[in-house]
């Protein structure tokens, strides 16, 4: 009899454990994550000549940590990056093919181009990349035109082999 509490113990105990992982695992599915290994600058510039390379036009890029290193005294010298970021930066691209290919079925479409990826390093883990960026299909799972969840998996696939591939340089 005692068999039984002390095998429900362990099993809750090992589920308590995993919990956190099982929760970071699913995180947001509107978001595509990736990490790599490298130098930022250079993860960077792979990631936008493999966009280039799959016919996206990069139309523009802000470096997001140096904007608000710039601007810390508005925030505060303790309170600008407690999450400990190195470097942030945001590209914006658009692909032609995709914009023909939409603007000939819904024009509503025409406010996922720009794509946006964000890609960013953490103090506590240099050299590492992080890229992300927000899945087409979860933008249109939803829409009713009946070409919205083709058109949705077309371009994210063509998005997420080009980030893949550039960061695999």
């Amino acid at each position: 009899m005692k068999a039984i509490p002390i095998r429900m113990v362990a099993v809750f105990t090992i589920l308590a454990a995993l919990f956190p992982l099982t929760v970071r695992a699913a995180e947001n599915p509107a978001f595509w994550k990736h990490q790599v290994k490298g130098e930022f600058a250079t993860v960077l510039a792979n990631l936008k000549a493999s966009l280039e390379a799959k016919q996206f036009l990069i139309t523009g890029e802000e470096n997001l940590a140096k904007g608000l290193e710039n601007n810390k005294q508005i925030f505060g010298e303790d309170k600008w990056n407690t999450i400990g970021f190195k470097d942030a930066t945001s590209v914006h691209f658009c692909s032609l093919v995709f914009n023909q290919e939409v603007f000939n079925l819904n024009m509503d479409w025409s406010i996922l181009c720009p794509f946006k990826l964000s890609a960013y390093t953490m103090k506590n883990k240099p050299g590492v990349v992080n890229i992300i960026t927000v899945r087409p299909t979860y933008l249109l799972a939803k829409d009713p035109h009946p070409k919205a969840k083709e058109i949705g998996r077309k371009i994210e696939n063509r998005i997420i082999e080009a980030l893949r591939e550039g960061g695999a340089q």
